[in-house]
């Protein structure tokens, strides 16, 4: 290699791991936060309030996906596994994280489920996730909302197809007029799409792209108990959707989580619970208000105060496995290699000519 470009070699090194640096720095300053903040749609900057409410302990919900907070049964809320597990919907009390109840769906077996919403007295379940863009059996399943104790009942199935292809989907909620919405999962923005009519058993099912694009990698979405906004998450944040056209309204940034993937509104509207996978997992209890972001947080249950036993037995937090500060670091890591590649090249082709 020619010398003098050998000497430029070692500077263009130093500044790539400089940033590598700067941003692995970063998120550790980022780490050290209580609430984080990610700029509101009007610039200004804005977190969360949020405390945890309980500890899910039972080994059998270890990827839970799908979150629902019953408007009829007091102090409940409903959960499932995504793929893999068995067709099973848990009914968790929301104060203790105790399972009260179990419901076995019997019927078309479930693919790839990654969401529940309730509306009009039933839960809805959405068979939607699909990972590798290729199903062609994606549904949203229908069933009375079981309460707590343990039953066995049928669903009904309702297809679900795209116009531009296959989508993975992880979010399923309602806007203001109750029709169904969907949330695309997509690494660079999510597309909320919009079921046109009530859903039929008998044809294919095609929502229709409206409003903004979302947050990228949407893992789940909730609609107020007024019908009057949408809430979308991710693993690291939450946008805030008017429901009749669904606009951004904000973006706040939601606490730390292990692999954040669900959330649900609770009947106030003053709140929403937030859980992840993983087991144990926490439900998280955020405070909300569509006038203000960081709202603080009502007491609508007992906040469990922790033992050294059960805080003992509780893991740390593992990085987020799909999407957050670990993979920013790996990609601009990445990209810092590449660029220090192409400069190698470069220098290379030089030499050569």
């Amino acid at each position: 290699m020619n010398p003098r470009r050998r000497r430029l070699l070692f500077p263009a090194l130093l500044v790539v791991l400089l940033v590598v640096a700067a941003v692995v720095s970063l998120t550790r300053d980022a780490d050290a936060r209580p609430l984080e903040t990610l700029p509101r749609a009007d610039g200004d900057e804005t977190a969360v309030a949020a405390r945890v409410v309980s500890i899910v302990r039972d080994p059998r919900i270890s990827e839970s996906s799908g979150l629902a907070v019953s408007a009829v049964h007091d102090d409940l809320a409903y959960t499932i596994n995504d793929s893999g597990n068995a067709d099973v919907v848990y009914a968790v009390r929301i104060s203790t994280g105790e399972v009260v109840g179990t419901t076995t769906v019997s019927g078309t077996p479930w693919v790839d489920t990654e969401a529940m919403t309730l509306h009009d007295g039933k839960l809805w379940i959405g068979d939607v996730g699909d990972n590798a863009a290729q199903r062609r059996d994606t549904a949203i399943y229908a069933i009375d909302e079981p309460g707590p104790g343990d039953h066995t009942v049928r669903s009904t199935r309702y297809p679900v197809g795209y116009s531009d292809g296959p989508h993975d989907v992880e979010s399923l909620a309602v806007d203001g007029e109750g029709r169904f919405l969907l949330v695309t999962k997509d690494l660079l923005s999510g597309q909320v799409l919009r079921f046109p009519d009530a859903l039929s058993t008998q044809r294919t099912n095609v929502p229709e792209p409206v409003g903004d694009p979302t947050l990228l990698m949407a893992t789940d979405a909730s609609t107020s108990p007024d019908g009057r906004y949408v809430v979308v998450r991710n693993y690291i944040a939450a946008a805030m959707l008017d429901a009749s056209d669904l606009s951004l309204v904000r973006t706040e940034a939601l606490p730390e989580q292990p692999q954040g993937e669900t959330l649900a509104f609770e009947p106030s509207g003053a709140s929403y619970l937030i859980g992840s996978e993983g087991s144990p997992w926490q439900l998280q209890r955020v405070g909300f208000s569509p006038e203000r972001a960081g709202a603080a947080v009502p007491s609508a249950t007992p906040t469990p105060t922790a033992t050294p036993s059960a805080a003992a037995a509780t893991p740390s937090a593992p990085a987020p496995t799909e999407l957050g500060r670990p993979w920013f670091v790996v990609a601009v890591g990445g990209l810092a290699v590449l660029l220090l590649a192409a400069f190698g090249v470069w220098i290379t082709r030089r030499d050569d000519d």
